[in-house]
């Protein structure tokens, strides 16, 4: 990964506690995925029940729910996109697209960027929070999207590149259901 500005390292209570209690962010949090694989002993039980057929983590789905409604009721926006690799997609997007069902009922805008539309698009190095459009918190990843750390940035120039990141994602993606929608036909 090419260099990137330095931050302080949040670990991941904290940004849970942040979520939770609605201090990281006032007006809005974007996300930006780019991984085909997100790793964590919480994802691969859920993953394997999903694949059973089972129901998948009821808590991460009520945290999740309760962070989107709550940013709702305070009038903030939550939208993440997620660029997809060349498909067919694996067995962890199909479980991550079905968790995503939820989090858009619950008021999250969340849109795909397939790989043919993300084609000579800037969306830079790294998955990243962007919170209320001046605070980036980098996400970094290990082997299989093992979670790091992030690190919280406040740096104006890097937001503000982290911005037209984000503007150039949420205008060449194509909106949840849609995606949904035409990947069933």
């Amino acid at each position: 990964m090419p260099d990137l500005p330095r931050g302080e390292i949040l670990t991941p209570a904290q940004i849970s506690n942040g979520f939770r209690n609605g201090t990281l962010f006032r007006k809005s949090a974007f996300r930006l995925e780019q991984l085909a694989e997100y790793d964590s002993p919480e994802d691969r039980a859920a993953l394997r029940l999903w694949l059973a057929g089972e129901p998948q983590g009821e808590a991460a789905r009520a945290y999740w729910d309760r962070v989107i409604t709550d940013a709702r009721h305070r009038g903030a926006t939550m939208s993440r996109v997620h660029a997809l690799p060349a498909a067919p997609l694996n067995d962890y997007l199909r479980f991550e697209l079905d968790f995503y069902r939820g989090s858009a009922t619950a008021g999250e805008d969340i849109r795909l960027l397939p790989h043919d539309q993300a084609a000579g698009a800037d969306l830079g190095p790294c998955d990243y929070w962007l919170f209320d459009d001046d605070r980036v918190v980098i996400q970094y990843y290990g082997h299989r999207g093992a979670w790091l750390h992030g690190e919280l940035v406040t740096d104006p120039v890097f937001a503000a590149a982290c911005r037209l990141r984000r503007d150039t994602a949420m205008s060449r993606a194509i909106p949840l259901n849609d995606y949904l929608t035409r990947s069933a036909a």
